[in-house]
């Protein structure tokens, strides 16, 4: 399984920071490899959501099932894709007083049906991982520059 792991600093309150990572309409904004974001589920915030997506890789468009596995409001976000790329998103968020620290882990399978030359799946893999892990500088940007919540006024 391959993984990459990022911690980031933001400018923005911790509930703020979790409402928009959970929020799953919210995902093609800074985690670009999802398209197609469809709720199959009657939740669709928090425990027991589960959505139809599809995955990009490279060329490839791949169908999977997203499912909120874990969900701790304000300090853990944990989303497991189901089939065809076996996938794990986490997310942990810490209150540094005006500021959150988010964790990123993200861990990956690619599908054993896919035939690849062992060069096309290891660049197939280091795209995968570096969309990611680029993924948050992006959540980064979109957090520190979207306007601030009623709260903060």
């Amino acid at each position: 399984m391959i993984s990459c792991r990022r911690r980031l600093s933001v400018a923005s309150r911790v509930e703020d920071a979790f409402e928009y990572v959970a929020d799953w309409k919210n995902f093609q904004s800074w985690l670009p490899m999802f398209s197609n974001l469809e709720p199959t589920s009657f939740v669709q915030y928090g425990p027991g959501t589960s959505l139809d997506a599809t995955i990009a890789l490279g060329k490839l468009q791949l169908r999977t099932t997203l499912d909120v596995t874990e969900f701790a409001k304000n300090r853990r976000l944990v989303i497991k894709a189901t089939k065809g790329v076996r996938l794990r998103l986490e997310w942990e968020f810490k209150d540094l007083g005006g500021r959150v620290l988010i964790t990123f882990g993200f861990e990956y399978d690619l599908p054993s049906g896919l035939a690849f030359r062992s060069d096309q799946k290891d660049a197939l893999e280091k795209e995968l991982e570096e969309a990611a892990c680029r993924s948050t500088e992006l959540l980064r940007w979109v957090l520190e520059h979207r306007p601030r919540s009623d709260a903060d006024h």
